[in-house]
C-alpha cells in the first residue's frame, strides 16, 4: 500500500498543493522480493560490481552538465539537502569530482520537486514554500554560478514552474487552496508578471499547464474524460487559441525540443489501451509509436535533438507490486527497445548530449537512487561519485545543461 501512495504521489504533483511534511523516509525502505520476469532488479545492480565505462573524450566533458539532486538520510534528526554531482561522473568514473552540497534558504519539510532549468543553465526555477505550515509558496530563481536564491513571487500554491524556449519567461500555475486556480508568467528578473488564462472558456476549468510551444503555453481542461481543445496561449498578450480538440484524460502533451511535434497516451477507457502517440502541433498526421494493453504510461520524455522518445510503462499498478519497464523509441515509431526494468520510475531524463538516459527508481531494494542507461550499449550503472552514499535516498533530479 505505501507504495502504491508513493506512485499516486508522483501522478499527481502537478496538480496538487504540496501540505504534507516530508516524511523520515520519502521512500518505501523496506527490500521487496524479486519481481518474476525482471533480469535484473535495481538492487541486484547496485550490488553487483559493474564495470564503469570511461570516454576521454574532450567534447564530452564540455557536454555533461551537472546533476542536481535531492539528498534524503535515512536517520532521524538530519536534514534533507540538495546536491550536484558533475556529468563527467557518469562517464568518466576516474576524473569525477566530490558531491557538493548546494546551500538553500529555507528548509526541506515538505513534497519537493525537480528544479527547472534554463535553456543555457544559467538559472533554475523552483517552487518552494519557506513558511513552517507550507503557505504561501515562492517562485525562487536559484543563480547556479553565485549560488543565490531570490524570490520572485508569491501565492497560497504554486505548482512547478516552466521555462520558455528562450529562456525570456518562466510560467506557473497557481491555486488558492479554495479551488481556483490560475496561470501567470513572470520574468526572470521578477517583472511583468501577469495572469495568461482569462481568456479561457470558463466551461473548462480547472485547466492544467503542459508546458511551452515556442512563445505559446500549452493549456488544456483538467476535466477528465470530455472533449475539449488543447490551447496554445501567448505569454506576451495572453491571447488563446485551439490547437485542437479531443478526448481529454490525465495525459501530459509533451512538446519536443524543436517544437515540431508533441507526444502524449492516448487512453481508451473502453479497452483499457494505452496508444503512444506523435502528432504535429495541429493536430495533424499522428503517428503511432507504441501500445500497450492495461497499466499505464508515466512518465514520457524527448530527447534533446527530438529525435527519440523515452517513457515508462507500468504493466501493473493496482496489485501493490508495481513493474516498470522504460523504453526508447524514435519520434517515427521506429526501435522500440526495453532500456531499463524496475519496480518505481519517478522520472526519467536524458543527458544534455542525448547519450544517457537517467533514471529515478524511487522504490529499489536498497532506497531510491539514481540509474543510468548509455544508450548505445545499454549497459545499466547506478550513479557513483566520491562521498555519494547509498545509504541516503536519491530524488528529484534534474539535468543542468
Amino acid at each position: 500500500m505505501k507504495r502504491l501512495l508513493i506512485l499516486i504521489l508522483i501522478f499527481l504533483t502537478a496538480c496538487s498543493p504540496a501540505l504534507t511534511p516530508t516524511p523520515a523516509s520519502f521512500f518505501n525502505l523496506t527490500p521487496a522480493p524479486a519481481t518474476p520476469g525482471i533480469d535484473a532488479t535495481p538492487g541486484q545492480i547496485q550490488t553487483e560490481a559493474l564495470p564503469v565505462g570511461t570516454e576521454s573524450t574532450p567534447g564530452l566533458k564540455e557536454e555533461a552538465g551537472e546533476l542536481y539532486f535531492f539528498y534524503q538520510p535515512r536517520q532521524q534528526g538530519q536534514s534533507i539537502q540538495l546536491v550536484k554531482v558533475s556529468g563527467v561522473c557518469v562517464f568518466d568514473s576516474a576524473n569525477c569530482p566530490p558531491l557538493e552540497v548546494i546551500p538553500v534558504p529555507f528548509p526541506f519539510n515538505f513534497t519537493i520537486n525537480t528544479l527547472s532549468w534554463s535553456v543555457d543553465g544559467k538559472f533554475a526555477a523552483f517552487s518552494y514554500s519557506d513558511q513552517p505550515s507550507g503557505t504561501p509558496t515562492k517562485l525562487w530563481l536559484f543563480d547556479a554560478a553565485a549560488k543565490t536564491w531570490a524570490s520572485l513571487a508569491e501565492f497560497p500554491y504554486i505548482d512547478p514552474p516552466f521555462w520558455s524556449s528562450d529562456g525570456s519567461w518562466i510560467a506557473i500555475r497557481t491555486q488558492d487552496g479554495l479551488g481556483s486556480e490560475d496561470v501567470y508568467v513572470i520574468r526572470p528578473d521578477g517583472s511583468e508578471l501577469k495572469s495568461v488564462s482569462a481568456a479561457l472558456p470558463v466551461e473548462g476549468r480547472p485547466y492544467i499547464m503542459d508546458g511551452w510551444h515556442r512563445e505559446n503555453i500549452i493549456i488544456r481542461s483538467a476535466l477528465p474524460s470530455s472533449v475539449g481543445n488543447i490551447y496554445l496561449v501567448n505569454a506576451a498578450n495572453g491571447q488563446a487559441r485551439p490547437m485542437f480538440e479531443m478526448l481529454l484524460t490525465k495525459a501530459q502533451f509533451v512538446a519536443s525540443p524543436d517544437a515540431g511535434f508533441l507526444a502524449y497516451d492516448e487512453y481508451d477507457a473502453n479497452t483499457q489501451n494505452h496508444i503512444l502517440k506523435v502528432i504535429e502541433p495541429d493536430g495533424a498526421n499522428a503517428v503511432t509509436i507504441a501500445n500497450f494493453a492495461g497499466g499505464s504510461i508515466y512518465p514520457l520524455v524527448w530527447s534533446p535533438d527530438s529525435s527519440l522518445i523515452a517513457f515508462n510503462y507500468y504493466g501493473s499498478f493496482t496489485s501493490g507490486e508495481p513493474t516498470a519497464e522504460v523504453y526508447t523509441v524514435t519520434r517515427t515509431g521506429q526501435n522500440q527497445s526495453l532500456v531499463y526494468k524496475g519496480r518505481t520510475v519517478g522520472r526519467l531524463l536524458f543527458s544534455p548530449n542525448g547519450k544517457y538516459l537517467l533514471v529515478e527508481e524511487t522504490t529499489s531494494i536498497s532506497g531510491g537512487h539514481l540509474f543510468l542507461i548509455n544508450l548505445a550499449t545499454l549497459e545499466q550503472k547506478i550513479l557513483q561519485a566520491p562521498s555519494l552514499s547509498t545509504d541516503y535516498d536519491w530524488y528529484a533530479p534534474s539535468w543542468r545543461p
